[in-house]
């Protein structure tokens, strides 16, 4: 019966990349309908299963996070760990075997649950890339499972010194959500600088049995972007931003017991690279590109587990990288890029746990200090190098890639407990010295290693084009991911279980496969995907103790991951058109009887849009997904659910060169009570509850 349900509904519901363009002439509008494979500047010449939301998406309804702008997509799901700290799931892979990246720069912050997604300004972003499978080749460790790109608005130089902008606000019922947003550009034909601010306040989450306690936020972000042009072939690009979330609540995990008030009281990024670039150099070296980056990320959690007893987690994590890549043209049916990549990682994490001594003003007397993971750092040095082929122009073309890696992970000694404060006149901070703190309670948790790691990644794909419309694709890759920092070292005591790392974890690594085939016509497009991963050597948690009850990762068995996408837009006529999609995968362990975890069920999205060129554009769709029943042993089985939404936007009304534009809707328009499966295996009790109906409302002004 499933799988009857499953042809039918993939049948029906398919969707692609799609664009409308408006001839200069008359009225009449041009549809023209496009397969995008290119994908940043290094996957120019791969053929990847990818998607792209660009800025109109974004603007069109309200996103709290970029994971919620993400859900709608092909082979995407959105996992929640609170409102605001939300994150994604492709195509069955969770967090941490996905790269995440602001212009190209990782973001790493210490574990999965860390709201690291949700550390970027959505009003500055120009568009979101996805690549959906195998990256490595193309960006290292971390990138087994797919990335996942934010791409920032950039100025363009104009002939004449210009400035325009933009600024909007946001309301949204069911939180009350306040959001103000700012973006001015200044521009002349040899420098550009545009300068971005953000800033959001939320209450208490409504749901259709009630509020969700503890689900509020703040966060505010400012952003400085600049080019300047050195003569006709050579350009400096910088970017600085800073983004800051404080008193985000968490509404309840597995991981911390059910009578614990969990909060982000302070997140912090900072983000700074600088990029040179050289074209046209050569009739064979085309570009050249230099790029250093720095990015930081703080992050504190108030764990209050009852009225006696507080815990204080608290990272520190800073990455660095050197990135060079060389586009080399030798004729039009063979070119190539090359490149070195240096990325290093440092992580310091410290867990104070404060009991019966908790005053006003945060003021604590009694305390012990552990550090959850030991100081320690990894580097990855990379180079790759991708080929392009064209073997017969307009028939058959033949990509591939390939990339070798010297990977570097080291950690300093790590006690547990690190030392204790019991007097009546202290704060927590350990590095104050008028505090006297008592050392001889140390135990070594972890001795002072260094592990090294030879990795290599490949990819290949031949692409065969049938006809002018068609496009027929096979894709295959080998992937891998070195275990993270924590994974090798953590050593955590939530309450409700101890967590140890361990640091002889050798890297997961995986063969991936994706057959594709596009169909684009006048007015209609339809693109279909089907993968094959298989994986070993997967990390994952083993209880290894009953009393006290202890978990330690371990590589412990072989997985596959299997499934398909069909995708479809249609342009019925010049005002109206409909788009569709699903998304199956299944995840199952092959050494032991059972599914994976964090498996999304059978899912998809519709949507119904009516366009009036010189009135508004308007929209109907519906999310729904399946019932889930294959699910781990520590899983439960969900239910299926479908939710409406309402979208509509204005015209931009002309004020005299300056221009206003209204956005309003009404998302789970029956205020349907749900739950998200990839939300319930993280969350505990009613708490995961997703959002309930919510009326939204969006003002954006520019000139």
């Amino acid at each position: 019966m499933k799988s009857v349900l499953l042809t039918i509904l993939l049948g029906f519901s398919v969707y692609s990349q799609a664009r409308i363009l408006e001839s200069t002439n008359d009225s009449t509008l041009q549809k023209e309908i496009k397969e995008v494979t290119v994908y940043g500047n290094l996957s120019k010449m791969l053929t990847l299963p990818m998607v792209i939301v660009d800025s109109a998406a974004l603007q069109q309804t309200t996103f709290l996070t970029p994971a919620d702008a993400l859900q709608r997509e092909t082979g995407i799901s959105m996992s929640r760990d609170g409102i605001w700290a939300t994150s994604v799931n492709i195509r069955g892979f969770s967090e941490q075997r996905l790269l995440f990246m602001v212009d190209g720069d990782r973001i790493q912050t210490a574990t999965d649950i860390a709201g690291a997604l949700s550390t970027v300004d959505m009003s500055s972003l120009n568009n979101i890339e996805v690549i959906k499978g195998a990256s490595s080749v193309l960006y290292g460790t971390g990138a087994m499972g797919g990335i996942v790109n934010f791409v920032s608005e950039l100025p363009s130089y104009s002939p004449t010194f210009q400035t325009n902008g933009k600024i909007g606000t946001e309301f949204n019922s069911a939180n009350g959500l306040w959001a103000n947003s700012a973006n001015i550009q200044f521009t002349t034909n040899q420098w550009y600088l545009g300068l971005t601010g953000s800033y959001r306040t939320a209450q208490n989450m409504q749901t259709p049995q009630g509020k969700l306690i503890n689900s509020q936020f703040n966060d505010a972000s400012y952003g400085i972007k600049g080019g300047i042009k050195y003569g006709d072939n050579q350009e400096f690009l910088a970017t600085y931003n800073h983004f800051e979330a404080w008193n985000v609540g968490l509404p309840g995990s597995k991981l911390f017991p059910a009578s614990a008030s969990v909060r982000y009281s302070g997140i912090v990024r900072n983000q700074l690279s600088g990029e040179y670039v050289f074209s046209d150099i050569s009739d064979v070296l085309k570009e050249l590109r230099f790029k250093a980056n720095t990015q930081y990320i703080s992050r504190d959690v108030e764990n209050r587990m009852n009225p006696t007893k507080v815990v204080l987690p608290s990272s520190k994590n800073t990455s660095t990288g050197l990135k060079g890549t060389a586009n080399l043209y030798f004729n039009d049916y063979n070119t190539m890029i090359v490149g070195a990549e240096i990325c290093n990682r440092n992580s310091k994490t410290i867990r104070l746990t404060v009991k019966d001594s908790i005053v006003a003003d945060e003021v604590y007397s009694n305390f012990v200090a552990t550090q959850p993971t030991p100081v320690s750092d990894m580097l990855d040095m990379g180079v790759f190098g991708q080929y392009n082929w064209k073997i017969d122009p307009g028939k058959w073309e033949l990509n591939g890639g390939l990339r070798l890696d010297y990977i570097k992970l080291s950690n300093d000694t790590a006690f547990n407990p690190w030392y204790q404060r019991k007097d009546e006149n202290s704060m927590y901070l350990p590095d104050n010295s008028k505090y006297t703190l008592d050392y001889s309670i140390r135990k070594v948790a972890f001795l002072p290693e260094n592990h090294i790691d030879l990795a290599y990644s490949a990819h290949v794909d031949l692409n065969y084009y049938p006809a002018k419309n068609q496009r027929l694709s096979i894709m295959l890759a080998n992937s891998y991911r070195a275990a993270s920092l924590e994974e090798r070292f953590k050593y955590i005591d939530l309450g409700s279980g101890i967590h140890k790392g361990n640091s002889q974890l050798k890297p997961e690594k995986g063969w991936f496969s994706n057959l594709s085939y596009v169909l684009s016509g006048n007015n209609i497009s339809i693109k279909t995907d089907v993968f094959a991963n298989y994986l070993f050597d997967l990390i994952t948690e083993v209880q290894t103790s009953t009393l006290p009850l202890i978990y330690e990762n371990k590589n412990v068995s072989k997985a596959y991951f299997i499934g398909s996408e069909l995708e479809l837009k249609w342009f019925v006529n010049h005002t109206f058109s409909i788009i569709s999609n699903a998304s199956y995968t299944r995840g199952k362990d092959i050494d032991s009887p059972g599914f994976l975890p964090q498996i999304p069920p059978l899912h998809g999205f519709m949507s119904l849009n009516y366009f009036s060129k010189k009135l508004f554009q308007a929209s109907v769709s519906a999310m729904w997904a399946a019932r889930q029943a294959e699910v781990a042993k520590t899983e439960t089985p969900t239910n299926g659910h479908i939710i409406f939404n309402f979208n509509v936007q204005s015209a931009k009304f002309d004020l005299n060169k300056t221009y206003l534009q209204l956005f309003a809707g009404v998302d789970n328009l029956l205020n349907t009570a749900y739950y998200n499966h990839l939300t319930s295996t993280r969350l505990s009790g009613k708490m995961y509850l997703e959002p309930g109906r919510n009326v939204y409302l969006k003002v954006k002004y520019s000139w």
